[in-house]
């Protein structure tokens, strides 16, 4: 629980990743350049507080000291990425997160994996493994390369999220991997062609390939940034409205701001602030921040906004405190009303409690103990 001025918030990160990027598992230059793309993301983030080894592997640990000692949060969402082609064993596969769960009892939701590109074949056993690992929800991660552009049409996806559904796994998480991009709105203003400064830098020192104990020469241009997974907003609206049941969450920066608000329109739509949250305090973001966070909570209201800090690339300390505190700036003042308690509870903690099956900042029985 996070105390401050006499009020007490129940918090629940819904975006914790626990991967192993170190080199003993990088398959290769396409693994080592995923590595450091989030090393470089780290920095950009959350300054050079946490060791660097543990920003590449996630330890026990860490978690301990960063996210539930530290971090102020009672329950913590793994979301799981594969990534097979880049990773020797996979960068976070749920495999993983099963076991950190058993060793840290009661602090985790373990969320599933499913890549739609994979056909239906990848699909097959998903909903025994939700009920074996008492999965809350599903996200969809690409199991080989990242960058692609999700499938949402098939019909066989719909069954498959029924099922899971049924079995327990009633939210789909989507757009939500670890973003390796800058600020959302630097993105949506580069899409419509306006200069935007800084969005490729050079990769600092520290994190040249040949620092790392590699045997590849060391880089003389600047890296591009890897891309994350694309999806049809018109798809994602049929599939929304086919599965009325099911909570899809949606990251901030996945699509840009008019897009991703006109899906407020389907009741069993979220939203999760993990992109733009980094942001809260930065002083030259500020009015950028407000306008991102204002515009999702006329859209979404604060009842199907979630916080999520992306952990390892930000530790969820400041955040929960920054979020707890927040009031708009000056010139926004008039055009956004300032969270309440109310609302404040709900984004920390409240509504992921209510989607993921959380009493009281435990694990309530799942839907299939209850069928039992």
């Amino acid at each position: 629980m996070y105390d401050v001025d006499g009020e007490t918030y129940l918090v629940v990160d819904a975006q914790v990743h626990a991967w192993d990027a170190s080199p003993h598992n990088q398959a290769g230059p396409a693994g080592e350049v995923f590595a450091a793309d989030l090393l470089r993301r780290h920095r950009e983030l959350d300054g050079s507080a946490v060791p660097l080894p543990e920003v590449e592997r996630v330890t026990e640990d860490g978690l301990g000291r960063d996210v539930f000692a530290g971090g102020h949060v009672d329950r913590a969402v793994l979301q799981p990425v594969v990534l097979g082609d880049l990773f020797v064993l996979g960068f976070s596969p749920v495999a993983w997160h099963a076991e950190l769960a058993a060793r840290m009892p009661g602090r985790f939701v373990l969320s599933g994996e499913l890549d739609p590109d994979a056909g239906q074949p990848g699909a097959r056993g998903i909903a025994a493994k939700v009920r074996r690992w008492d999965m809350r929800g599903l996200t969809f991660c690409e199991s080989r390369r990242p960058g692609g552009r999700m499938e949402l049409r098939e019909t066989w996806l719909r069954r498959a999220l029924a099922r899971c559904a049924a079995s327990g796994a009633g939210v789909v998480h989507l757009g939500v991997a670890p973003s390796a991009g800058p600020a959302p709105w630097r993105r949506w203003r580069a899409a419509a062609g306006q200069r935007v400064r800084g969005t490729a830098p050079r990769l600092p020192s520290w994190a040249e390939p040949v620092r790392s104990g590699s045997a590849l020469p060391v880089r003389t241009r600047p890296v591009q940034r890897v891309a994350s997974a694309g999806f049809d907003v018109a798809h994602f609206r049929e599939l929304a409205t086919a599965l009325p049941r099911t909570s899809f969450v949606l990251g901030a920066g996945c699509l840009p701001a008019d897009e991703l608000c006109r899906l407020a329109r389907l009741p069993n739509v979220h939203v999760l602030l993990t992109e733009i949250l980094p942001w809260i305090s930065a002083t030259d973001a500020r009015a950028d921040f407000g306008r991102a966070f204002g515009g999702l909570l006329l859209a979404f209201g604060p009842e199907r906004l979630l916080f999520g800090s992306g952990y390892p690339l930000v530790r969820p300390g400041r955040l929960v405190e920054q979020l707890a505190a927040y009031r708009f700036p000056d010139e926004l003042r008039g055009r956004f009303r300032d969270l309440d308690l109310d609302a404040r509870r709900a984004i920390l903690g409240g509504n992921a409690a209510r989607l993921y099956g959380i009493e009281g900042g435990r694990l309530a029985p799942s839907v299939v103990a209850r069928r039992g």
